[in-house]
């Protein structure tokens, strides 16, 4: 496999905001007195001194002219910057599957991270007007801060910015242009197991973005994150498919990588993602995380398909309501198949519009934030506002599969489904008796194929238990084969009707 770094283009001196036109009173230009200043930040208070490292950090960056130990001002942030990641990644690894939406230390944080950058890549581009490349520490420096501030937007299902995978990309090129990718760099603020090259950081960047983050769990990103980061050196970028699994990427920064591997055609612009190594060791690593190989494969074998979907999607733009939640999903539907009239206010509905639908799914957008919020795979009921009273209610029932936030807490669902009866059950006997769980379940019968699956508390599996639940005209005898699913507390749990 031949790697051809000297085929890529150059992109040019990177693209970050312009300096002001004069200095501000307040900055802070001696490397003294501003690490004075940082010593007496209100670390106990994160968010106010996030927001306080900010205002000081964007003065500096943007400074007309911040003299010759600007670099040395920039390194200052490193420390209480990383204090900050630390409270952040101890939030993630204390609740991994519960991230959005941003919070205001998050949102602070981000900021910080890619204002940093901004001023690491302000350097790099004197040095490049000069004619001078850019050293490996710089642009691994930016790289770094890049990177971090696109995992935590992942993790909470916040969509990515153009601008910040450019910054990426372009970062990248630099560096295999001037063939130093590949030099190993001692990170200020590392996080276990992270690459220590600017190769190592953009791969495993661009694994997860390729299996679309929006689709699955932070605890699932996080796994990947870390399997891919530790090989990563299994990839390559080729000016012509290798092997057969071969990954389109768009190098000028236009399409994002998704986009780029679903939509990819040959030409200038256009590199390949040679995948093969890199997808056997996933195969043979015994420790490989779940779902990462499926999720590759989805990219690739999709793209060799002329329909990207089972069937295509229909604009709309029609006003629905949104419960989820189990009880409350369970409570309309109790009065839905008894025909009463809502009662209460016990569950409101979210006010969304629906975008586009298919045969099998919807896309819907609604406006945040949500508490609780909302989760990937969690069960959901949309039904649409009727014009006129007493009309018949039209929706569907249907499980998350993706979801995107943006910075004004505006949320975008995808939604698939739930093919057959959703019957509202309530579990009874001994079952309802032995532990301390919510008794409201959603029991979904497949009509095609006879399949039967309990949405129900976690707690409430027990391998090859015969449980009794009750429906508003039905009682059934089940016995639980296997959970298929977990979201939170919530698990999909495959039942077969047992004989009374």
């Amino acid at each position: 496999m031949v790697d051809t770094p000297s085929s890529l283009p150059d992109p040019g001196l990177f693209r970050i905001p312009p300096a002001a036109v004069a200095r501000h009173p307040a900055v802070l230009l001696a490397p003294r007195e501003l690490r004075t200043w940082i010593d007496t930040l209100p670390m106990a208070n994160p968010p106010r001194a996030a927001q306080m490292l900010m205002q000081q950090l964007r003065l500096l960056v943007r400074d007309p002219q911040p003299g010759t130990r600007f670099g040395a001002l920039l390194e200052l942030y490193d420390a209480p910057l990383d204090q900050l990641l630390q409270i952040i990644h101890e939030r993630m690894q204390g609740n991994p599957d519960s991230a959005v939406p941003l919070d205001q230390l998050e949102y602070q944080l981000v900021e910080l991270l890619v204002e940093l950058a901004h001023g690491y890549l302000r350097l790099a581009n004197e040095l490049l007007r000069g004619g001078k490349p850019a050293p490996a520490q710089i642009l691994f420096r930016a790289m770094n801060l890049l990177d971090s501030a696109t995992n935590i937007e992942r993790l909470h299902y916040h969509r990515l910015t153009p601008d910040g995978w450019r910054l990426l990309l372009n970062v990248f090129v630099h560096a295999e242009r001037q063939g130093s990718s590949r030099q190993a760099i001692k990170a200020a603020s590392a996080q276990g197991g992270d690459p220590g090259t600017v190769r190592g950081l953009f791969f495993r960047s661009l694994v997860v973005s390729l299996c679309d983050p929006h689709r699955h769990r932070p605890s699932q990103i996080l796994s990947w994150l870390h399997w891919a980061g530790q090989h990563s050196d299994a990839l390559q970028l080729t000016v012509l498919p290798q092997g057969a699994y071969s990954i389109p990427l768009d190098i000028s920064g236009t399409l994002p990588p998704l986009a780029s591997a679903r939509r990819g055609k040959p030409g200038p612009d256009v590199r390949y993602v040679a995948a093969d190594a890199f997808l056997q060791q996933l195969q043979s690593d015994p420790m490989a995380p779940k779902g990462l190989q499926h999720a590759l494969m989805d990219v690739i074998k999709g793209r060799k398909t002329p329909e990207q979907r089972q069937s295509p999607r229909q604009p709309r733009n029609h006003p629905y309501r949104l419960l989820y939640g189990l009880r409350a999903i369970h409570h309309r539907l109790k009065e839905l198949t008894q025909g009463t009239a809502p009662h209460g206010q016990a569950f409101s509905p979210l006010a969304c519009r629906q975008v586009n639908q298919s045969r099998s799914g919807a896309a819907f957008h609604l406006q945040g934030p949500l508490n609780p919020p909302l989760n990937v795979g969690e069960p959901v009921l949309a039904e649409a506002e009727t014009t006129t009273s007493g009309g018949a209610p039209v929706g569907f029932a249907a499980r998350v599969l993706r979801l995107a936030s943006n910075e004004l807490n505006e949320i975008e669902i995808g939604v698939e489904k739930l093919q057959g009866r959703l019957i509202p059950v309530t579990i009874a006997g001994a079952a309802a008796d032995r532990g301390r769980f919510d008794n409201h379940a959603l029991l979904q019968h497949a009509m095609d194929s006879g399949r039967f699956t309990l949405i129900a508390a976690r707690n409430l599996y027990r391998e090859g238990d015969i449980i009794s639940v009750e429906g508003p005209s039905t009682r059934y005898n089940l016995r639980m084969l296997d959970i298929t699913a977990v979201v939170q507390s919530t698990a999909y749990i495959d039942v077969e009707v047992a004989e009374a």
